[in-house]
């Protein structure tokens, strides 16, 4: 399995446990098991990027400022991801307002996983693959 196959096949991971934070809730210990599973899933995604598909694009000629602009964006939105995860760890939030939460934090992560796959896979596929 390619890299690139591996980060898709997490941003399903990252899909399926958010749907499932959305349908069904925080509430109790297995809402918050679930939200748990759902940042350590984020957090090897963001590993995985970080240790291997950033360096990679940054030492290609092609590729240096596009990895350098999704990492810098990357860099800006992991605190609020972090802060989302956070605010509710630990708790038995207002499900309206978790709700709310989580649908703002999940438009952002779909705008950035179609961008990622539309561009930034495709551009290590074609210029940093082949010399792995």
């Amino acid at each position: 399995m390619t890299l690139t196959d591996t980060l898709r096949e997490q941003h399903a991971q990252l899909y399926v446990l958010f749907d499932d934070l959305q349908r069904r809730g925080m509430a109790g210990p297995e809402g918050r098991e679930r939200l748990q599973k759902a940042r350590q899933a984020m957090l090897a995604h963001l590993d995985l990027e970080d240790g291997q598909l950033y360096p990679a694009l940054e030492a290609h000629p092609s590729t240096t400022g596009l990895a350098r602009r999704y990492a810098v964006e990357m860099r800006q939105l992991t605190p609020a991801l972090l802060a989302f995860f956070d605010a509710y760890h630990g708790s038995d939030p207002d499900p309206q307002a978790f709700s709310r939460s989580l649908g703002q934090l999940l438009a952002v992560l779909q705008q950035r996983i179609r961008r990622e796959e539309g561009q930034l896979y495709p551009a290590y596929e074609a210029h940093c693959e082949k010399a792995r």
